[in-house]
């Protein structure tokens, strides 16, 4: 009966593909140099007991392939303050009073009436 029991679980261990030779090898930290990486090239060279056969990796492209053509554009937003108006806005980040309508246009879904802005709410600034 233990015989049985031995050879059964040899024969279960020996079946396992996770427990081969090829696969405890892959789990080796410190056997794959970092520049070089190993692989077997088939089942036959383990058994002629050959060194494995030495791949090297395959080269980095170019990184300047992968630059985007045009820049990703950011939004500016503006958290209205109590008595602010949106001339005061559009003077702060144009330089002119008088663009506030281009502000107003922006946020039309915001804003109700120019006249009254409500502090707190969250503007949208176009470039």
């Amino acid at each position: 009966m233990g015989l049985v029991l031995v050879v059964s679980a040899l024969l279960w261990l020996a079946t396992r593909p996770s427990l081969s030779p090829r696969a405890r090898m892959s789990r080796i930290p410190d056997a794959v140099p970092e520049q070089e990486s190993f692989e077997l090239a088939n089942e036959a060279d383990t058994v002629d007991n050959r060194p494995p056969t030495i791949s090297p990796e395959p080269e980095l492209p170019d990184s300047a392939q992968y630059e985007q053509a045009e820049k990703i554009k950011t939004q500016k937003f503006h958290i209205v303050l109590k008595k602010q108006t949106l001339s005061e806005i559009s003077y702060k980040y144009y330089g002119s009073a008088g663009k506030w309508k281009k502000i107003l246009d922006a946020n039309r879904k915001i804003i109700k009436d120019p006249n009254k802005l409500i502090p707190g709410t969250k503007l949208i600034i176009p470039d």
